[in-house]
């Protein structure tokens, strides 16, 4: 009997090989897939991650640490004038967390108020953040870099010094108002203190967006170790100048106790500045009075004792009793 079954035709034939190449890209991604879900742990590569995370977290608690420290030790402390004051450890920690806050709401108010002032900010942080998406490291196995890109890279590794030496210059020579320089009944000392928080603020950034940028340039090693440490240590110095003025201008704005000396209801009011090394009780004042008591116009610092005992009336920032105190005719 003759076999009248037709012979497939290129088409059937078409799509029979691909489906047969859609199963066996099927199985290999399944074979891949139960090989890795059934793969053996890996102690070792655990561990390293488990130590990478906890130095990460380490790291970033004593920076906070750490800024929170300079923002008290170099910023506060030295706007007061009245010498070290007594700061737990937590309260160190939770000023550090609120400086990078600070430090951009500073740049933000300051920038509300002089649009070139961010114009400047700004045409200062785009060049290097463009350096950084455009440079390529050199790396292991891959092609050098061509002798064009290396002279370039030379020339931005001395430029970048050049602005780090810049950068500490400015921020040095940069004046840092202090209690002294609070004008009672003006706005404009407090306009100064958010002004140079901001400025700082901007060098900080530039000087972290350098330093990642010597990184990532075309350079020999002993070039990027000499000036990736010029870098590196620019960054954390102007960091610490941001921290402490960026503390300032939040201790200055930040709502504080108003106390009076006299619990049985008459008495003058006094801002609860801190804490004292020896007990006592920071204050600027007085401010006001409770009762009958009139109140002076002169504001200076002093140091009340707790057993004298002071009930709290109400809150308000340093900035607003400043601002707000007239001076006496």
């Amino acid at each position: 009997m003759p076999n009248i079954v037709p012979e497939p035709g290129p088409s059937t034939r078409r799509r029979s090989g691909s489906s047969a190449r859609r199963r066996a890209a099927a199985d290999i991604a399944s074979a891949a897939l139960a090989q890795g879900s059934l793969r053996p742990d890996d102690p070792a590569r655990d561990g390293v991650r488990l130590g990478l995370v906890a130095f990460v977290t380490l790291a970033s608690g004593v920076g906070i640490l750490a800024l929170g420290s300079v923002a008290e030790r170099a910023g506060i402390e030295r706007w007061l004038g009245m010498g070290e004051m007594l700061r737990p450890i937590g309260q160190t920690f939770v000023t550090g967390a609120r400086m990078p806050g600070a430090m951009l709401r500073a740049l933000y108010e300051a920038g509300v108020g002089e649009p070139l002032f961010f114009a400047a900010a700004m045409a200062l942080l785009i060049p290097p953040i463009a350096g950084i998406v455009a440079a390529r490291p050199m790396r292991p196995g891959l092609a050098p870099p061509k002798p064009a890109a290396r002279i370039a890279a030379g020339i931005a590794a001395a430029l970048v010094t050049a602005a780090d030496i810049g950068i500490v210059s400015v921020t040095a020579l940069t004046r840092r108002p202090t209690f002294e320089d609070a004008s009672p009944g003006e706005t404009a000392w407090v306009d100064v203190v958010r002004d140079v928080a901001a400025a700082d603020t901007v060098a900080a950034m530039l000087a972290v967006l350098l330093a990642v940028l010597v990184f990532r340039m075309p350079l020999d090693r002993w070039v990027r170790g000499l000036v990736g440490t010029i870098s590196i240590a620019t960054a954390v110095l102007v960091t610490g100048a941001a921290a402490a003025s960026a503390g300032t201008l939040d201790f200055l704005e930040s709502p504080r106790p108003v106390i009076a000396d006299d619990v049985a209801g008459a008495g003058l009011e006094r801002l609860d500045l801190a804490r004292t090394m020896d007990g006592g009780i920071a204050v600027l004042g007085p401010i006001g009075s409770v009762g009958s008591v009139p109140p002076t116009n002169t504001i200076h610092r002093s140091v009340m004792r707790p057993e004298q005992g002071f009930i709290v009336v109400e809150s308000k920032t340093i900035a607003e009793v400043l601002t707000a105190r007239t001076t006496a005719p």
